[in-house]
C-alpha cells in the first residue's frame, strides 16, 4: 500500500473507537445529559457498521491496482488464536450488557477484572511494577476527567436552574423553522468546534445545551448523541488540532501536510456516513427499543 493509504486508513480506523461501543465519549455524552448509556451504545452500533463498510468499500476501491496476494486461510487461523481473548472482552462486555447481567458501569469493574486474569493467567506479561503504571495511568487519566466533568455536571445544574436551556431553545425556535434547518446548523456548528476542541471538551459543554434544544425540534436525545459523536469523530481528522493528525505525525515521523492529505477522502467518507445517520434514523436507532 501507498504512504498516503495507510497513514489515512490507521488514522480514520483510530476514530471508530468512540462510534462503536464501548465508547467513553458516549459515556461522557449519557452522563451530562442524562440520557441511557445502554441506548446509547446500542444506536452506536449501526453507525459504526457503516462507517466500517464506507471505509472499507473505499479501500478496495483505492487500491484496486495494488498486486493481490493469496488469502491465507491458515494464517487467519493463527491470528485468531493469538486475538481471541482481546476479542473476548468487548463480546462479554457487551454481552453482559444487553443481556442485563451488569449495567454499563458496572462494566468497567467486569473488563479490569478479565483484562487482569488474562495478563496475570494467560500471556503472564503482568508483574507487580507493571500493575503500579497502570494504576497510575489510569489515576493520571481519571484525574484530567473527572474534575472536568463535575465542572460540566455543576454547570448543568445551573444552567438549568437559570432556565438557559430552555432560553435557547426559544431563540433556536426563533433562528429556525423546522428541524431540518437546526439539525444542518448543528452540524455545521459541531464540525467547527471539532476543528478547536477536544472531543470529551465539547460534549462537556455543548451537550447539556443543544441536546434539549434537539429535544424540543423532535430530534431523539439518543439519536442527537449519535451525530453529536460522528460529528466530533470527523473533528479527530481535521486540522488545526485533529488529535490522530498530530498523533500520526509524532508515532509515523510525517509531515503535517502529508498527514492532512492523506486524512482527505477518509474526512469525505466520514461527512457522506454524517449526512446519511442524519437523515435516515433508522441507521442509529433500528436497535433501541
Amino acid at each position: 500500500y501507498s504512504n498516503r493509504f495507510a497513514l489515512g486508513a490507521t488514522m480514520a480506523g483510530g476514530t471508530l473507537g468512540i462510534v462503536i461501543p464501548p465508547s467513553i465519549p458516549l459515556i461522557v455524552y449519557g452522563l451530562v445529559t442524562e440520557t441511557s448509556i445502554v441506548d446509547l451504545f446500542l444506536a452506536g452500533v449501526g453507525p459504526g457498521v457503516l462507517l466500517l463498510v464506507l471505509m472499507s468499500a473505499w479501500s478496495m476501491w483505492a487500491n484496486r491496482h495494488v498486486p493481490m496476494q493469496k488469502f491465507d486461510f491458515a494464517e487467519v487461523g493463527r491470528a485468531l488464536r493469538a486475538g481471541i481473548w482481546a476479542i473476548l472482552m468487548p463480546v462479554i462486555l457487551l454481552g453482559g450488557i444487553y443481556s442485563g447481567y451488569f449495567s454499563a458501569t458496572e462494566s468497567a469493574a467486569v473488563a479490569l477484572l478479565y483484562a487482569l486474569v488474562i495478563e496475570i493467567c494467560v500471556h503472564r506479561e503482568m508483574k507487580p511494577s507493571g500493575f503500579y503504571r497502570v494504576v497510575i495511568d489510569a489515576a493520571k487519566l481519571g484525574g484530567a476527567l473527572f474534575p472536568l466533568l463535575a465542572v460540566a455536571l455543576s454547570l448543568n445544574l445551573v444552567l438549568t436552574e437559570h432556565r438557559v436551556p430552555e432560553m435557547m431553545v426559544d431563540m433556536m425556535k426563533q433562528w429556525f423553522g423546522s428541524p431540518l434547518t437546526f439539525m444542518l446548523a448543528v452540524n455545521l456548528l459541531l464540525l467547527v468546534v471539532g476543528c478547536v476542541m477536544t472531543t470529551n471538551e465539547a460534549i462537556l459543554i455543548l451537550a447539556p445545551l443543544l441536546a434539549p434544544a434537539a429535544k424540543a425540534f423532535g430530534v431523539d436525545e439518543v439519536m442527537f448523541g449519535i451525530v453529536m459523536i460522528v460529528n466530533l469523530e470527523i473533528g479527530l481528522m481535521t486540522p488545526p488540532v485533529g488529535l490522530n493528525l498530530l498523533v500520526a505525525m509524532s508515532a509515523f515521523k510525517q509531515s503535517f501536510s502529508e498527514v492532512v492529505m492523506a486524512a482527505l477522502p477518509f474526512i469525505a467518507l466520514m461527512l457522506l456516513a454524517l449526512a446519511l445517520i442524519a437523515w435516515q434514523p433508522w441507521i442509529s436507532m433500528g436497535l433501541v427499543r
